[in-house]
């Protein structure tokens, strides 16, 4: 049960990122906010809040705090682990990560489309072995926009 979430107005759009006391459950974008929630485990909200602010000041952050992956597939969760190992700026491809972790590269897309915490788990660096970028739960233009932002080819101000 998340008993703490807030929200983070970011280039992409409005960010909700929520909790439990054992850590950072979900981050996804929103339409609008509704109220926030303060309760047991807000300091991982807080947390978030930090690190995408370096995020969009061009930084590098690397997310130290807890997540919490209660009811996920274990299969997920080592994907989204492996993802979180890709260097900012760099790309890896579905079928590239399936070879790694032994799943089709459907199941990875599948996994990136699940992805429960933007951001902390960089599905956009996730891409088809061609070079093109394929989906990212309907927001492909964000996917795109991220992606030229960690390369250095976008102001944070600049999204259309």
């Amino acid at each position: 049960m998340l008993t703490a979430w807030g929200y983070f107005a970011s280039p992409i759009g409005l960010i909700r990122a929520a909790a439990t006391p054992a850590g950072l459950r979900v981050v996804e974008l929103v339409g609008a906010p509704s109220n926030e929630q303060d309760g047991p485990g807000w300091e991982h909200v807080a947390e978030f809040f930090e690190y995408a602010e370096s995020y969009f000041r061009s930084g590098r952050p690397v997310w130290r705090g807890p997540l919490d992956f209660s009811g996920h597939d274990p299969r997920r969760v080592a994907l989204w682990r492996e993802v979180m190992e890709i260097p900012y700026g760099q790309t890896r491809s579905y079928a590239e990560l399936g070879r790694r972790l032994a799943l089709h590269p459907r199941a990875v897309g599948a996994g990136m489309r699940a992805a429960p915490l933007l951001l902390v788990i960089p599905a956009q660096r996730v891409i088809h072995a061609d070079g093109s970028i394929g989906g990212f739960a309907g927001f492909a233009g964000v996917k795109r926009w991220l992606l030229d932002f960690e390369r250095g080819n976008v102001n944070p101000a600049d999204i259309s």
